[in-house]
């Protein structure tokens, strides 16, 4: 019981995550945009060129894989996605040239990355099946 009680958790917190996760994607893409000032993110795997069009892309395509899946049209990108997510940030704050600006954003992106990993636990515990009248 309590382990279904903990599944039913995260993924309800994952889809959360991801669903503020995307919006906020596609919020800094557009005021962005509109303000025509270049975007800062170097933790992103994306150029300074085509950094928008990523960051608008990461927000799409968070957005529709988290819809899909709350939905349970097709529940089998979601995973996927909270894995890419986790394998960016892990690779954009920890194995690349990016330099926090002091303690706190350290441990803002600590915090940020563990909170990436809860989420991605959620989003594989939406593949195991369910059974019951509320579930399809």
């Amino acid at each position: 019981m309590l382990l279904k009680a903990l599944g039913f958790l995260l993924r309800i917190y994952s889809y959360l995550f991801h669903l503020a996760l995307s919006l906020f994607f596609l919020g800094v893409a557009a005021i962005a945009a509109s303000s025509h000032q270049p975007l800062n993110l170097t933790m992103l795997p994306f150029s300074r060129e085509k950094l928008l069009e990523g960051v608008f892309l990461l927000g799409s395509v968070g957005l529709i894989c988290t819809l899909l899946a709350i939905t349970r049209i097709f529940k089998y990108l979601f995973p996927i996605w909270a894995g890419y997510l986790v394998y960016v940030a892990v690779n954009g704050f920890f194995f690349t040239g990016y330099r926090f600006a002091g303690e706190k954003a350290f441990e803002s992106a600590c915090w940020l990355t563990l909170a990436l990993i809860a989420a991605f636990v959620g989003a594989v515990w939406t593949l195991k099946p369910r059974r019951g009248r509320l579930y399809r």
